[in-house]
């Protein structure tokens, strides 16, 4: 009877996963407030050399603005704020390991308001007022950052830990399955993984150690609390996983953790479908509130500019649109991003020899390769677009149709430098990277072999030369091969032979699958051919699901990523390209407009009425009819750079939604989609400006202004 009552309570249900996540969850917090009480308690007694060492090599992105000034004005300022909120600030900043309190937080907050807030006024005062409003407007956002700050800081770091939790939890059932103890499983983990999630763990380890905890159950009991929100999947796989300890069978205990490694698997696949669903109308929100509406709404500033004498009108519009604009929809965009599920990361290729590192790259020069950085063909390209503004700068002199089309070398020098810049940076690592993900697409039939042959009784080494055999001609074949030449001409160790700091083969084949899988068939191989061959089997099983799960969820996103293309790269730059050519066509309007007022007034002036002799030159006074209370040369340039942010931010989005951390994949992507805007914009702006220049001047001949 013990023994079944025992069973049940380990075997999770609907109920219990409930029941877990209330437990461990309040107040839908990130982290629960009665977490801080045990942080306060523990918060000194951890100030040992030891812990100053683990914070030191943390590498938390923190701002070193906020953390100077949190740290310094801080100390002088502080501001009382709310009990609770000060208590889940300060949770937050323990978590993360800063060293400034809530308080010195919001004095820090406080203090930037106001001195921005001073000194836009004085501006103010001083007649600069779009200076003066600037820098209150930047007071006001400091202060709201300072405020979000522990909050965001928190989200990037979850985001960034979460790419690792399915490696978690295999890393931690492989080890299991092998040896039921849960502290041992924990440090396989924490010595494998290679992000936040691993330094997690680490400190852990040490807070059980230096009692904060009395068990590495009641530490993952706690750490479980911190991802009960973000990723119930997780929460309830380091649950199946700790209730395996506690049964009495051998069946028991693998099915617990075959269960858990299913549960993080089907948690990954529902949480990214549920991401896709959810994804696609923000961002048709945050696309027609920053992208659509703006550039109908550049259709009035024309009117705007030519019938109202507004100061700094040209300044006013480009701080709106070059700088406003895109930083909202960056931001918007960002933050709808930091919450995308993930499996396993990006590989990170910077450190393979013989390829050059992001942003250069490589030119033969006989035998050798010398490495250039991209900014130098860029500026090559810029310079090249400029040339043609500095011998027509004559033609920017005067109003009118010659202005756009002269300007419009300034936005292809910005446009197509840039992508230059962007595609050479990454040029030469993009075939590695699809190498790459070839190798990864084929590695879990790898291990499958690999596990194969190890349970015919084939000892690592040879199991190695099988599998490189069979798949040759495939490119998983080269990273085998690199590993057994390692063995056989450079006389390594296995494990050698895949981890030499010089010549192993994952540091040719830095995939963070191929690294994970690697280390489990290295540490189960260290205890025996048959542990090998059972955790080979398993890690294949795996990649196998995450795999087909990945491809399913690509499949989802691939509806949002499409239409953000034919937007940035179609919408986008014909709306511009009209806008435009419509500002030309009114500008040139009411400049030969403007010619005629002074004959209109003389002629008021003149009439015998003295109501209409009075009321017209007011009347006209009230207007500016100049056409060129910005010049068409600012107004298209400032419409480009709007261009090229816009495409820039959704390329980043693009590549983030489709695989996040790949900065290669990143680089190409808003390349990619730059070239495409800027080849479409030039072109329709070119002809649209033709075409309304000419309607223009026939009106103008028709009405005789």
């Amino acid at each position: 009877m013990a023994k079944k009552q025992k069973v049940k309570e380990a075997v999770p249900s609907a109920k219990i996963d409930k029941n877990f996540i209330d437990t461990y969850y309040t107040k839908e917090n990130i982290v629960p407030s009665d977490l801080y009480k045990k942080d306060e308690n523990v918060r000194e007694e951890l100030k040992s050399l030891e812990y100053k060492i683990f914070k030191e090599k943390n590498p938390t992105n923190f701002s070193k603005i906020i953390n100077f000034g949190a740290n310094t004005i801080g100390k002088v300022i502080k501001f009382n704020i709310n009990k609770d909120q000060e208590k889940k600030i300060n949770t937050l900043l323990y978590l993360l390991g800063y060293d400034f309190d809530a308080k010195q937080l919001y004095g820090f907050g406080i203090f930037m308001l106001v001195a921005l807030m001073l000194l836009g006024v004085i501006l103010l005062v001083l007649g600069q007022i779009i200076a003066g409003l600037v820098l209150m407007f930047l007071g006001v956002i400091s202060f709201i950052g300072v405020q979000i700050f522990p909050q965001q800081q928190m989200t990037v770091r979850l985001s960034k830990s979460s790419s690792d939790l399915v490696t978690m939890i295999l890393y931690m059932v492989i080890f299991m399955r092998q040896t039921p103890n849960l502290e041992g499983a924990v440090q396989f983990a924490s010595d494998n993984l290679t992000s936040y999630l691993a330094l997690d763990l680490k400190k852990l380890i040490w807070d059980t150690a230096a009692r904060k905890y009395n068990n590495i159950k009641e530490a993952l009991d706690e750490y479980s609390k911190r991802w009960a929100k973000s990723s119930p999947a997780f929460t309830d796989a380091l649950f199946l996983i700790e209730s395996s300890t506690s049964q009495e069978t051998e069946e028991a205990r693998l099915g617990l953790l075959d269960e858990a490694s299913d549960r993080i698997l089907g948690g990954t696949f529902e949480a990214m479908t549920k991401y896709a669903s959810s994804l696609k109308e923000p961002l048709n929100t945050i696309y027609m509130i920053g992208m659509v509406l703006p550039v109908l709404g550049l259709v009035l500033a024309p009117m705007l500019m030519a019938f109202v004498a507004v100061p700094d009108f040209g300044l006013l519009l480009a701080l709106m649109y070059d700088v406003g604009l895109p930083l909202m929809v960056y931001f918007l965009i960002r933050n709808k991003l930091l919450t995308r599920p993930s499996g396993f990361g990006a590989p990170d290729i910077n450190n393979i020899p013989n390829i050059p590192k992001v942003g250069n790259f490589f030119v033969k020069m006989g035998k050798k390769k010398i490495s250039i950085s991209a900014l130098l063909p860029a500026l090559l390209i810029f310079i090249l677009f400029l040339l043609p503004v500095y011998f027509l700068y004559p033609m920017l002199l005067k109003f009118g149709p010659a202005q756009i089309y002269v300007s419009m070398f300034i936005t292809a020098a910005i446009g197509f430098s840039i992508v230059v810049y962007l595609k050479l940076s990454v040029i030469q690592l993009k075939e590695t990277e699809e190498e790459l993900n070839s190798i990864e697409t084929s590695f879990g039939a790898a291990m499958s072999q690999m596990s194969s042959f190890l349970a015919q009784g084939y000892p690592p080494e040879a199991t190695l030369v099988k599998v490189e055999e069979n798949m040759k001609g495939t490119p998983v074949s080269e990273f085998f091969d690199v590993t057994i030449n390692n063995i056989r001409k450079l006389g390594m160790s296995l494990k050698d032979a895949f981890f030499n700091a010089t010549n192993g083969s994952t540091r040719f084949f830095p995939s963070p699958m191929i690294l994970a899988s690697t280390k489990i068939f290295l540490s189960s191989a260290a205890k025996s051919v048959r542990n090998a061959s059972v955790a080979t089997a398993y890690v294949s099983k795996h990649l196998t699901n995450l795999r087909r799960i990945e491809e399913q969820v690509r499949s989802l996103l691939e509806e949002v990523t499409s239409g953000m293309r034919v937007e940035v790269g179609l919408i986008s730059p014909a709306m511009a390209g009209i806008v435009v050519g419509l500002t030309t066509l009114i500008g040139t309007v009411l400049t030969s407009l403007s010619g005629s007022i002074s004959s209109i007034q003389s002629a008021a002036s003149t009439s015998s009425s003295s109501s209409v002799s009075s009321v017209v030159p007011f009347a006209f006074s009230l207007f500016n009819l100049s056409g060129g209370a910005i010049p068409l040369y600012t107004f298209q340039v400032i419409i480009g750079i709007y261009l090229v942010s816009l495409s820039l931010i959704i390329g980043y989005a693009v590549s983030t939604i489709s695989r996040p951390g790949d900065k290669i994949l990143m680089r190409d992507t808003m390349a990619s989609m730059l070239l495409i805007s800027m080849i479409l914009y030039i072109l329709i702006a070119f002809i649209v400006t033709l075409v309304f220049a000419s309607v223009g001047g026939l009106v103008i001949s028709a009405t005789h202004i």
